[in-house]
């Protein structure tokens, strides 16, 4: 009988031709924006207690963070000294002993590496999806 739930065994993460040895992946979705209830209050002090509230469109419309489309964005941990390169778009793939879990186009954003006593080197970065 087949298990209930993924697990997350067996899963590789290579950027740019590197492969990082993953201790974590969390991938994350931020949708468009809703252009549709994004009103300003222009409401004044002058107004009544008890008064409506008063409403007027945006100068600007908030499309999310990926613009129109949104935005997909990894956080992966991984141990060794190898750090990404940031702000360079480059090939990621993330696979898994039963098929491709993501391959496109990321940018890094952001990169942490710590180097403690006892400890093995580890980092921390994070992928930006780059729009399609």
């Amino acid at each position: 009988m087949p298990a209930p739930f993924t697990d997350s065994q067996d899963t590789t993460l290579v950027y740019s031709g590197v492969t990082y040895a993953c201790t974590s992946i969390v991938r994350n979705a931020e949708g468009g924006g809703d252009l549709t209830d994004q009103k300003v209050d222009v409401s004044t002090l002058d107004l009544a207690s008890g008064a409506c509230r008063v409403y007027q469109n945006p100068p600007l419309q908030d499309c999310g963070a990926g613009g129109a489309n949104g935005t997909r964005t990894f956080q992966i941990d991984f141990f060794g000294a190898d750090e990404p390169t940031l702000n360079e778009s480059a090939t990621l793939v993330i696979t898994q002993s039963d098929g491709t879990i993501f391959t496109g186009n990321a940018t890094c954003t952001s990169c942490s590496s710590t180097w403690a006593t006892g400890e093995v080197v580890s980092g921390s970065a994070t992928f930006s999806v780059d729009e399609e």
